[in-house]
């Protein structure tokens, strides 16, 4: 076992596993999903040009969103999907979800997803959403990659990404990927412009 895989290891298992943690940025909380917010979800998840682009159907009834919840749960219990709630802090209401899963300690990665409201496409929310998720992982987990792997249809969330840093691994994929050294530099020039 490599010194890098025994510390992701570590670090996912120090983690603790015992709730969702609160992310706070200026304008959002990232945090975990309840019930309570099912009505929010189903307003996301039932929209069919939401849904577009990910790997399942716009969902047609609440019984989906209850579905999901279990299956976000389930994850969580199972130490392998990290999910939180987009919170809009002055509404208060759910706007979208973003999380960690896919966690491989050989490679010191994790996958990185996220789904927003059409009402809030083109404000900043899911750049300042991500990059909390993106700062927790290499800060709490130890990892040393993120990647990303997206619909090539799909220019809005590749521009996204790529804004973030994330770099196409080969020329024309949509698979993209984020080292901590590249996040690190890239928030160091981000202070000094600022």
């Amino acid at each position: 076992m490599s010194a890098g895989h025994s510390a992701v290891n570590q670090a996912v298992a120090s983690f603790g596993w015992a709730a969702v943690p609160t992310l706070r940025t200026p304008r959002l909380d990232l945090r975990a999903l309840t019930t309570a917010d099912r009505a929010d979800l189903f307003a996301i998840y039932g929209d069919t040009e939401v849904m577009a682009f990910t790997s399942d159907p716009a969902f047609p009834d609440l019984s989906y969103v209850d579905q999901m919840l279990a299956s976000m749960a389930r994850l969580f219990a199972e130490r392998t999907s990290l999910e939180w709630g987009i919170s809009l802090r002055a509404a208060g209401r759910i706007i979208g979800t973003c999380g960690l899963h896919s966690f491989d300690a050989d490679q010191q990665c994790a996958e990185i997803g996220c789904i927003l409201g059409r009402a809030y496409w083109g404000a900043g929310f899911m750049r300042e959403a991500l990059s909390a998720v993106i700062d927790f992982g290499f800060a709490r987990f130890g990892l040393q990659t993120l990647k990303a792997d997206i619909d090539a249809p799909n220019v809005r969330s590749l521009a996204l990404f790529q804004r973030l840093g994330f770099i196409p691994i080969t020329a024309g994929s949509t698979i993209l990927v984020l080292s901590k050294a590249q996040w690190q530099q890239s928030q160091k020039e981000r202070s000094a412009d600022e």
